[in-house]
């Protein structure tokens, strides 16, 4: 279908509330948006209640739609990313201990004193080289698993300068352990 037939039904959509133009949109997008979560991951089941839910928002949401900023499938297919973001969020709710997944890994090994030493007197190292802030940084960024954008955000400094200072965290971090 063309973009212009797209932006016709969505002008019908937004204007007089026209079910078969939606009609006409929820089939020519549906099986679009279901392949597309598929391919993420997605089984078919939710795969199918999400692209529901994607395109019910499409119907609740078309006043927000505005051709003159993007086209109708780059804007459904943004609402579909985050309906999948969500989804991922929702259910990798994992309740887990630290310990617990410590001694997994480390059940059926024989400790060597010196190599265990050896790592925490490479951890303290880095402890004691690291300042406050470069901690916290480390610590968002692999441990909270924290956008660089969102340490940014949290720690009101520029985007450029968190990906500079962990980078050169790291290069240091790494001449600790050689």
């Amino acid at each position: 279908m063309e973009k212009s037939n797209l932006n016709n039904l969505m002008n019908r959509v937004q204007k007089d509330r026209d079910e078969i133009a939606f009609s006409e949109i929820f089939d020519f997008f549906a099986p679009k948006i279901n392949a597309y979560f598929i391919q993420n991951r997605i089984k078919i089941e939710s795969s199918e209640e999400l692209t529901q839910e994607v395109l019910s928002t499409v119907w609740v949401k078309s006043n927000l739609y505005d051709s003159t900023k993007s086209a109708l499938s780059t804007w459904i297919f943004t609402i579909a990313r985050n309906k999948k973001i969500d989804f991922f969020r929702k259910n990798s709710k994992i309740n887990f201990q630290e310990e617990d997944i410590r001694e997994f890994l480390y059940q059926d090994r024989e400790v060597d004193p010196i190599e265990e030493n050896e790592a925490k007197k490479q951890i303290e190292r880095i402890n004691n080289e690291l300042d406050e802030q470069q901690k916290i940084m480390i610590k968002m960024n692999f441990f909270e698993n924290k956008s660089h954008k969102k340490i940014a955000d949290e720690l009101e400094i520029p985007l450029g300068t968190v990906k500079s200072k962990i980078r050169h965290i790291l290069t240091k971090m790494q001449g600790f352990l050689r």
